[in-house]
């Protein structure tokens, strides 16, 4: 999986499309949102960690953000992901909260193998 985009998702069913393990995160968040969301799920197993490339390809392909609410739903976000993301001021929900650079999770990935 590479991303879904939701686009113009009423702020209450951000929690009932998210990834089961997401749930309670997106529920703890809902006042924060406005009243349309847009919502991207990228890959959100734990040991996932999600680039700048991947964050950069969503935010083309979404375009014009249309909404003033934007949640992100990942396992991991490198540090360029998240400098990304904050320009747009995403609401970030996330199983962690190490904070790799797209140099060192290709490391890691390449030892470990994933």
């Amino acid at each position: 999986m590479k991303f879904i985009i939701l686009k113009n998702l009423e702020a209450y069913l951000v929690k009932e499309r998210v990834p089961t393990e997401y749930k309670s995160l997106a529920l703890s968040c809902e006042s924060q949102l406005d009243e349309l969301t847009t919502l991207i799920i990228f890959p959100h197993n734990k040991k996932d960690i999600v680039k700048s490339s991947l964050v950069k390809k969503a935010l083309n392909k979404l375009g014009e953000l249309t909404t003033p609410s934007l949640v992100v739903v990942g396992g991991c976000f490198s540090a360029e992901s998240v400098e990304i993301l904050h320009q747009q001021n995403a609401i970030f929900l996330s199983l962690s909260e190490i904070h790799w650079t797209d140099a060192g999770s290709s490391k890691l990935q390449k030892q470990h193998k994933f």
